[in-house]
């Protein structure tokens, strides 16, 4: 190839790279979005060092994970039921023991809050899985 016309050659191909990579993640379904919403306050309440002071702040961060938790159901509930099902039983499981520590804190209900918290964490996982190869 001639020097001239690898000179021309460049604009278009520079053009239909960049038209190719301005596509990429811009039709992505709600689902994408959402997950990660739901991903990010699912962070903040497994960042947390759960113990008797930090329960205020858990239920605070917990708040969010349910509101995040129905923006997922309302993007694609049919087509994850299962692995939704599974965060949101582990989402009662937590709301559950979190409702119990505070009642009445305790080594063993702030244990079982920290153990719910865990089974979040996992459950979430199944959820991730599930959705990766449609983002």
């Amino acid at each position: 190839m001639t020097r001239k016309r690898l000179l021309l050659c460049l604009p278009a191909g520079t053009l239909l790279l960049a038209a190719t990579l301005t596509g990429c993640g811009e039709d992505d379904p709600a689902i994408c979005s959402s997950v990660d919403e739901l991903r990010s306050s699912i962070g903040d309440v497994t960042d947390v060092n759960v113990d008797e002071d930090t329960l205020t702040t858990l239920q605070d961060d917990f708040a969010q994970v349910q509101t995040d938790l129905k923006q997922v159901k309302s993007d694609a509930a049919d087509e994850y039921a299962t692995e939704i099902d599974a965060v949101e039983e582990a989402v009662s499981s937590v709301s559950s023991s979190l409702d119990a520590a505070v009642a009445t804190p305790s080594p063993d209900t702030v244990r079982a809050v920290g153990t719910a918290v865990q089974a979040l964490g996992a459950a979430l996982t199944g959820l991730d899985d599930a959705v990766e190869s449609t983002c």
